[in-house]
């Protein structure tokens, strides 16, 4: 027992000390930083820090020193900062040592600042005073226009709850071109546009050779889309928003993903896509938006004016799974081979073909019968596979809908899976060449199988068919 006490001592000194470093690795030096502004030192705040060439400020020491119109919201871990004529925005913050602190060189062109840290670990900054009246003007900068090389394009969308995945330590997928984070969300009918941007996450994109298109939803609110898109003032301000955003992230295009809109708001949706797109063109922002198949359901599919919207925008991704939702009431395929190219078929009538992105499910679904019921929920390609090999379900392929077929029973209930794998996306993604479309958007990076990504390189971007990939 006598070793026990030294032995404790050496694993908890060890632990804060390997916590340290981690500390020292995250947020740099644990020294402290001194901050200059206007060339007076300020103290008695916390340390500004510094992490991925962002500099991080208390709240406080921003709204003493720098920009009083700032409101701090720690529950939902985020400022909002009034920028004047009734448009505000929103920033998320991180929360160091029970301090909130502000990304602020992300504002530096917003609040007008000039901020630099030298070598010395001096954080200096000097406001320009710029006119916040015409705040987007100031901030706007243009971007490379998006070139396809004469090639296919494949697209992700990559979900985000809150926080951005760090990308950094990934390896580059060659065949995947743009990263789509869900970032925006309008929230309510003033038309506040929730903002979960991360501008690290935008450098390492870039850093690996991706394109980042920030998608924007109208969280699938028809009521609130309806507010927001007939009332020219609010429908302004979240394009004002949108349009900071592109620039404050540094993105090369916005992703509309508006859905369950009411059909009498059909016009006023392309209005709406209308005068986003006169900014985004100014600026060579690339301007997507999202679409369901053709169906004969009003607010999923007849609100979208197609021939109209694809006019206006550079891409529209046609979301060609679904054909079996969450609740359906029959169990089936999310996206069956004769399905997809039916909806892609319909799409052709009013959509150009080189400016379709034909949507792929990165995801399937189990369903569960029983008692005359059914229940399903979404799951990744490679739980998918688990799942039939630790219930040694029988699979084959079903030439019909395109995907391997799996069945088994447990508790007096039936269990059904439809897979998406690599040989059900290839014969999806044949229908690129057949058709001659623009490229893919994935639906959503994280539950693929790895072995997708080589069907894509092969298929999109080295032009080899389904047959010969072997399948």
């Amino acid at each position: 027992m006598k070793y026990s006490k030294k032995i404790f001592i050496l694993i908890f000194a060890t632990s804060v000390i390997v916590g340290s470093l981690i500390g020292i690795m995250k947020w740099g030096t644990n020294k402290e930083m001194k901050l200059m502004i206007h060339n007076e030192e300020i103290k008695g705040y916390s340390s500004p820090i510094v992490e991925n060439k962002e500099i991080y400020l208390s709240f406080e020491v921003i709204k003493d020193h720098l920009y009083q119109d700032i409101l701090l919201n720690a529950e939902q871990k985020r400022v909002y900062i009034h920028l004047g004529d009734e448009l505000n925005i929103n920033i998320p913050i991180k929360k160091i040592d029970d301090h909130n602190y502000v990304p602020i060189k992300l504002l530096e062109k917003v609040l007008g600042l000039s901020i630099e840290h030298n070598k010395e670990d001096i954080v200096s900054i000097d406001k320009s005073f710029v006119n916040m009246e015409n705040v987007k003007e100031n901030i706007s900068v243009e971007r490379k226009a998006f070139s396809k090389n004469g090639k296919n394009i494949n697209i992700a969308w990559e979900y985000i709850h809150e926080e951005s995945k760090d990308i950094s330590q990934e390896d580059k997928i060659h065949s995947l071109d743009v990263l789509v984070p869900t970032w925006f969300s309008i929230i309510d009918d003033q038309g506040t546009v929730k903002n979960k941007g991360d501008k690290a996450y935008v450098m390492n994109a870039h850093k690996k050779g991706y394109k980042v298109w920030g998608l924007v939803d109208n969280s699938f609110d028809p009521k609130l889309t309806s507010t927001i898109l007939n009332d020219i003032n609010v429908r302004n301000k979240v394009i004002d928003q949108i349009l900071i955003y592109a620039d404050l992230y540094e993105l090369d295009g916005i992703n509309i993903d508006f859905e369950n809109i009411y059909y009498k708001d059909q016009k006023a949706l392309v209005d709406f896509m209308k005068e986003l797109s006169q900014y985004t063109k100014e600026k060579n922002i690339v301007l997507s938006i999202d679409v369901t198949v053709p169906s004969s359901s009003e607010q999923w599919s007849k609100v979208y004016d197609r021939k109209a919207l694809s006019e206006i925008v550079d891409y529209v991704a046609v979301m060609a799974y679904d054909e079996h939702w969450a609740s359906s009431p029959v169990s089936g395929s999310v996206a069956s081979i004769g399905w997809v190219e039916k909806g892609i078929q319909n799409s052709l009538e009013s959509i150009p073909n080189e400016k379709i992105l034909l949507g792929l499910p990165f995801y399937t679904r189990i369903w569960k019968e029983f008692d005359g019921k059914v229940e399903s929920k979404a799951i990744s390609m490679n739980y998918a596979k688990q799942i039939i090999e630790e219930k040694n379900a029988l699979v084959s392929w079903n030439e019909e809908v395109g995907q391997y077929y799996a069945q088994y029973e447990e508790d007096h209930m039936v269990y059904k899976i439809w897979l998406e794998d690599p040989r059900s996306i290839a014969l999806k993604v044949s229908l690129i060449k057949k058709y001659d479309l623009a490229g893919t958007g994935s639906w959503r990076r994280g539950f693929e199988a790895e072995e997708v990504w080589m069907v894509l390189q092969k298929m999109t971007k080295d032009q080899k068919t389904y047959a010969q990939l072997g399948y």
